[in-house]
């Protein structure tokens, strides 16, 4: 098994680029999408019968998971990428920490478990791991 650990994407003294795997790329996207709150086309990445697991339940399906992320767009907005935290590629598994703010400034430490399949995410975790509004 391959595990490939790809933080931070560029090396911060020279710039040059590390090792970047499929699962980095689709993280790019997804964060990316999920930046410009495009809805169709951030449920483009997720397979016809992909799983996203919540505190609340778990949504089964396209129609499911649309109204999750919709939910989600709605309830947090768009989340801009401030930094990727952490970040780890093994096979099909990606595991990352981030950190993230709304466009109204609201900024929440993430994390997430995407597991990918033919280049679609089929299950993804997803969780906030600190609210960093109002601390000193």
């Amino acid at each position: 098994m391959d595990t490939l650990v790809t933080t931070p994407l560029t090396t911060p003294l020279t710039g040059a680029s590390t090792l970047v795997g499929p699962g980095r790329l689709l993280f790019e996207r997804f964060m990316a999408r999920m930046e410009h709150g495009d809805l169709e086309s951030l449920l483009d990445l997720f397979a016809v019968d992909a799983e996203v697991l919540a505190f609340d339940g778990v949504r089964r399906g396209h129609a499911e998971v649309g109204r999750w992320l919709a939910e989600v767009l709605v309830d947090q907005g768009p989340g801009v990428l401030v930094s990727t935290d952490r970040f780890t590629e093994d096979g099909d598994v990606v595991r990352f920490e981030a950190t993230i703010t709304s466009p109204e400034g609201q900024v929440r430490q993430v994390y997430g478990v995407l597991v990918l399949a033919d280049g679609r995410i089929v299950r993804y975790l997803s969780g906030v791991m600190a609210d960093l509004n109002g601390a000193a």
